[in-house]
């Protein structure tokens, strides 16, 4: 997002004196909205709403008076597991910015190129969020072990999906907010490992084993993925500095000026334009 000189000037001197565009202080979160499928939230700002169909889990993240929606949808499936890894269930992680209309923090500029070079830096940007959200939060995220269902044989692959609708900033924390939610509501159904043993007409009569998943249609009995309660979030922190005027600039030992710089957390678009740094980490419940 290009500003002008003047607004950078303004936006940096409010946060200076700790009091943002918007009111909020340095590490002061905005106060998104949650809606899931799920009656029950740790959020006090939520909602109910119907899950998406042919999902196993869904929220959507709000927030009101500005233009932050995020939509995150979870998809359950039967799969055989990874070779290097067979005791352990498969998440995979997919971010959406075709309809946030440029990305969560990137913007096209206005020259030659068009809606091709918007296309690239918009796949370039769900790229690099997509990677970082692997890492930060994947990991973490629930057991991998508890999403075994025949050791060796089937695992639960959940795929996860988000949609970024609009995006005021911090487009990464946004997201983690939604994934979970998401994985917090989600259902597995109960599955169970079935071995019969049937007749091989093709051996002379011998008996061959047969492996089968009996798949309970109970809804009441469907359990969500355990350690979905202990996914982390990433919050985002911006450094943004002002450069030392001819009056009043802060002079170190060596006599050389020093920049007057100022953390915040989840900031705006306008403030993500103006930080010279940003830093992203992850916090689970447990502080860590």
């Amino acid at each position: 997002m290009a500003i002008s000189a003047s607004e950078a000037h303004y936006i940096i001197e409010s946060c200076l004196t700790d009091l943002r565009i918007d009111g909020r202080s340095k590490c002061e979160h905005r106060p998104y909205t949650i809606t899931n499928r799920s009656t029950h939230t740790k959020t006090s700002q939520s909602a109910t709403a119907p899950a998406f169909i042919l999902s196993n889990g869904s929220s959507r993240i709000h927030l009101p008076g500005s233009t932050t929606d995020v939509v995150c949808s979870v998809k359950a499936d039967l799969v055989h597991p990874s070779p290097s890894k067979p005791n352990q269930g498969i998440l995979e992680l997919n971010v959406d910015l075709s309809l946030c209309g440029g990305g969560g923090t990137l913007e096209a500029s206005a020259g030659g190129g068009g809606a091709q070079k918007r296309r690239r830096q918009q796949r370039e940007e769900e790229s690099q969020i997509t990677s970082l959200l692997q890492r930060l939060i994947l990991p973490h995220a629930v057991d991998h072990e508890s999403l075994v269902v025949w050791p060796g044989k089937y695992v639960w692959r959940l795929s996860i999906d988000v949609m970024v609708l609009r995006c005021d900033g911090c487009v990464l924390d946004a997201s983690s907010i939604a994934i979970r939610e998401a994985l917090q509501n989600t259902k597995l159904p109960k599955v169970q490992a079935v071995m019969e043993k049937g007749n091989d007409d093709a051996n002379n009569g011998g008996s061959a084993s047969k492996n089968d998943l009996l798949v309970d249609g109970d809804h009441h009995k469907a359990v969500s993925p355990c350690g979905a309660e202990d996914c982390p979030l990433v919050i985002t922190v911006s450094v943004l500095s002002s450069p030392p005027s001819a009056t009043d600039a802060v002079t170190s030992t060596t006599g050389s000026k020093r920049y007057k710089s100022i953390a915040i957390i989840d900031a705006r678009t306008e403030e993500e334009a103006c930080a010279s740094t940003r830093v992203c980490v992850t916090v689970d419940t447990n502080g860590m």
